[in-house]
């Protein structure tokens, strides 16, 4: 005897997957809808005849129909995955409108190419430049324990910085991310993220493209990265061809720790997890200090190449000291950087006193918060000192000198730490 609750949950969950309303599957099967009531409450049964109209429109089989939700389904959908589809394009049309309108931008939307111009008029020989970005070792840091936002300025900074050591303008960035089912909020927060600091560098913010996938993350997960594109002129590229004997080394300030470099706090933190909650300058905890989102210095090398201040950069990842930091030095030059001249932030002087590593392990591993190195003539220090300090912290660390008898040093270290 066939169970009529059963049979009219089949058809109730079969019409709701199609989408339909009770009367809207009545018109379709010519019945009233108080029939379709009926059948779903389970106070009666359809006909024979009515229930093979019944499956072929709602696009299923007698057999599942009559023996209910036991029987396997042949229709499945993104709710068995456990992705909201519905939810994630709700999402999708909210980050677009994020995309910054400008003229250069002329189509930007979901996973279609990204469409602009790029602005060569006043080149002689323009040359574009494209590189793709990921946050490195900070980012589950980050995403485990809610600093989705810094995560995302800090790979917007590291893209552009790329470019910018190069003179190149970066011009439009779109970033990209990989998740679970999410609700939506954490995204968002991290999508105005991005185009903040997109527009903080100048840069045309061209969306974050979402792809859910709910059977490899969970909610709260996600990977992210970030292709940015630029623009200079040949003859202006900066290959540190111009880097002269006695050049002055300025170093950049920045706050937070280079990704290359979070592998060791990790270990650090595995050892010791308390220091994470421990007070560094009175206000802000390590993880705080930790997590701080590295600078963009696009707007300030702009300003330094249009007056022709610069003869060379430096991108400083882990170290102040790693020789392949300098590589773009001519043969038999060096950098000669006085470490006494250093200042040394209060995090990493918290690091250094944990006593988990000794001096050269440490001076090999941290930058004491610079992460990039200008080379400017002796005569024109001072004015690239003004504009500088008009965006960022900066110090004079050293000099650039001939290494007649170590041609391939690159770089080397005159005094002391000054705690």
């Amino acid at each position: 005897m066939l169970d009529r609750e059963k049979v009219g949950r089949s058809i109730s969950e079969q019409r709701k997957m199609k989408g339909l309303t009770q009367k809207q599957l009545a018109d379709l099967i010519h019945v009233s809808y108080q029939a379709v009531s009926r059948w779903e409450q389970g106070i009666s049964l359809p006909s024979v005849d009515m229930i093979y109209d019944i499956a072929q429109v709602l696009e299923t089989t007698v057999d599942f129909l009559l023996n209910g939700i036991s029987e396997e389904r042949k229709v499945i959908s993104y709710i068995d995955t456990g992705l909201d589809t519905k939810r994630l394009y709700m999402i999708k049309n909210r980050l677009n409108k994020l995309i910054t309108k400008d003229d250069m931008l002329f189509h930007a939307k979901y996973i279609d190419p990204v469409f602009f111009k790029l602005d060569n008029s006043e080149m002689k020989e323009p040359i574009c430049v494209f590189a793709n970005h990921v946050p490195g070792s900070k980012e589950r840091f980050a995403m485990e324990n809610g600093y989705d936002r810094e995560i995302c300025i800090d790979l917007v900074s590291s893209a552009a910085n790329n470019l910018i050591r190069f003179g190149v303008k970066p011009a439009i960035l779109q970033a990209n991310m990989v998740c679970g089912n999410n609700d939506g909020g954490q995204i968002l927060i991290m999508g105005e993220a991005f185009k903040e600091a997109c527009e903080n560098s100048e840069i045309v913010f061209a969306g974050l493209e979402v792809a859910a996938q709910a059977v490899n993350y969970r909610a709260s997960e996600y990977k992210i990265g970030a292709s940015i594109i630029g623009i200079v002129d040949r003859e202006n590229i900066i290959t540190g061809n111009e880097i002269t004997e006695g050049d002055i080394l300025i170093g950049l300030y920045t706050e937070g720790i280079s990704s290359i470099s979070y592998p060791f706090i990790k270990v650090i933190i595995d050892r010791k997890p308390d220091i994470i909650y421990a007070k560094i300058d009175g206000h802000n905890t390590f993880m705080d200090k930790l997590m701080k989102p590295n600078a963009s210095y696009v707007n300030v090398i702009n300003e330094l190449v249009e007056q022709n201040l610069i003869h060379g950069v430096f991108n400083i990842d882990r170290s102040l000291f790693n020789r392949k930091c300098y590589s773009t030095m001519p043969k038999g030059l060096g950098a000669n950087i006085s470490i006494s001249s250093v200042p040394i932030p209060a995090l990493f002087k918290y690091i250094y006193d944990l006593n988990m590593m000794d001096r050269e392990c440490f001076l090999e591993d941290f930058a004491f918060g610079i992460s990039m190195v200008l080379a400017v003539s002796k005569e024109k220090c001072d004015r690239a000192l003004k504009i500088i300090e008009k965006h960022h912290k900066c110090y004079i660390i050293g000099k650039i000198e001939s290494d007649d008898e170590h041609p391939d040093t690159r770089v080397w270290m005159e005094g002391m730490i000054k705690w």
